[in-house]
C-alpha cells in the first residue's frame, strides 16, 4: 500500500492493508481488491506471471476522467482466462 488502504478478500482471507503493508494472493484464488475509506488509495500491483499486467496495458487509462470500456475490458479479461464472478464493484 502506497496510500490510503485496500481491503481484500481472497479465498478464506479478508484483510485490511495499510500504507506499508502487502498481501499475495495465489494464482487462480477468488478476490476481491476494493478501496472502502472516503480516503485517496494507490497501491502497487506486482503480477507474474503477467497475464493481470497485460489486461491492466490494454485496458487501463491514465486520465481519471476516462471510464473503463467494460467490453474490452471482458474480452481481454476471457483471453487471458481471468473469469469475473460479480458486477465490477461488488464487495462480499
Amino acid at each position: 500500500m502506497l496510500e490510503g488502504e485496500f481491503t481484500v478478500w481472497a479465498g478464506e482471507n479478508k484483510v485490511v492493508l495499510d500504507v506499508g503493508e502487502s498481501f499475495f494472493i495465489p494464482p487462480n484464488t477468488i478476490h476481491v481488491v476494493a478501496a472502502l475509506s472516503d480516503k485517496p488509495a494507490r497501491g502497487l500491483v506486482v503480477a507474474a506471471p503477467s497475464a493481470f499486467a497485460q489486461l491492466i496495458e490494454a485496458t487501463g487509462t491514465l486520465n481519471e476522467n476516462e471510464k473503463t470500456d467494460l467490453e474490452l475490458f471482458m474480452r481481454v479479461s476471457s483471453e487471458i482466462g481471468d473469469e469475473t464472478l460479480g458486477a465490477p464493484g461488488d464487495i462480499p
